[in-house]
């Protein structure tokens, strides 16, 4: 069992793992598409803009992002020395992430509780919040926890002498970006002073997830969460 623990939250599974969610979140958003318009997570529209900015047409996007997904995968692997693929390590991971799901859903919806929120989603059908959750899972932990939080302690190293002031520094500012981008855009929330407090926790809640655990056991927690709130 320890060689779980270690392997669930390596490069290579986290990169693996990652295909289901971008494959399910892709057809759903197919399904659930009109004949006009589309509707995505705000983080995967970042991408998408990024990606386009190379010239790229806006339906070979979906295709470009599983193929980078599956060159990833060898570089994840030779960066993960020792890890081997095991199918039933994934069965666990999504068990695992499925009960951390559940703490962190009674945890986040207590809090929603004593401030008087709602914890209501979008006026959107079932399959469409279904495929915003699945995404919010993948593209908001990639940016938010897998770049943006990297790139904090990249950043803020020089500037703090104390590997734990880079640390709380880099999680404070990731969470409240994290936090502060439901209100950025044209489908953006309404300003709430507490749910902005409460999106922030949530995101202090998922970057302690992700040190611990990686990325694949944080963004299905993510997606599982999203999902009993939205669905």
């Amino acid at each position: 069992m320890s060689n779980y623990w270690r392997f669930s939250r390596s490069a290579y599974y986290s990169v693996v793992a990652a295909l289901p969610l971008l494959v399910a979140y892709e057809i759903l958003v197919i399904l659930t598409q009109s004949r006009y318009w589309s509707l995505r997570n705000a983080a995967d529209m970042w991408i998408r803009t990024f990606l386009m900015a190379f010239d790229l047409q806006a339906k070979h996007l979906a295709f470009v992002m599983i193929g980078i997904l599956f060159a990833l995968i060898p570089l994840a692997k030779s960066y993960s020395t020792g890890v081997r693929l095991k199918v039933n390590y994934f069965a666990l991971m999504l068990a695992e992430a499925f009960v951390y799901s559940l703490l962190l859903g009674g945890l986040l919806q207590s809090i929603l509780r004593v401030s008087g929120l709602s914890s209501g989603g979008p006026g959107n059908g079932p399959l469409q919040n279904f495929a915003l959750s699945l995404g919010a899972g993948l593209f908001e932990e990639i940016i938010f926890r897998v770049l943006l939080l990297n790139l904090l302690f990249l950043l803020l190293k020089p500037f703090l002498k104390s590997k734990i002031g880079v640390a709380v520094a880099s999680v404070l500012v990731a969470s409240f970006l994290f936090s502060i981008s439901h209100y950025i855009g044209t489908m953006a929330d309404q300003w709430q002073w507490y749910s902005f407090m409460f999106r922030w926790v949530a995101g202090l809640l998922f970057t302690v997830l992700y040190f611990m655990r990686g990325f694949a056991i944080t963004a299905y927690t993510h997606a599982l969460y999203d999902i009993w709130v939205l669905v």
